[in-house]
């Protein structure tokens, strides 16, 4: 694959909206920036796994920026917005072809 082709397939989507101003607020307001990479991830999984409650959303299919909104999520949606926010972080983690169930657990 090339870098153009790469570079196509990581582009912002309707559920993957990770340049969201909503988005961008909350990756500056926890200075996950500053961190180094190891440390990022784990800060944006903490985050989605223990400040995002578990509950159902509208939709599987809501905006990343919606599912923060709303503060709940559940598989599918928990998993979109850790995608977006390590997207937003130049973490590039390709978009699945198909959605995957995304295990967010406390241990």
């Amino acid at each position: 694959m090339s870098p153009t082709e790469h570079r196509a397939l990581l582009r912002p989507t309707a559920i993957l909206d990770y340049t969201h101003p909503r988005i961008e607020a909350l990756i500056q307001s926890r200075g996950w920036r500053r961190l180094p990479t190891r440390e990022r991830i784990a800060a944006i999984y903490d985050f989605v796994r223990n400040d995002i409650a578990f509950g159902y959303n509208l939709a599987d299919d809501l905006p990343a920026s919606r599912v923060l909104d709303d503060g709940l999520g559940q598989c599918n949606t928990k998993g979109s917005l850790l995608m977006a926010l390590l997207r937003a972080r130049a973490l590039l983690l390709p978009q699945p072809r198909k959605k995957h169930w995304t295990p967010l657990t406390k241990s």
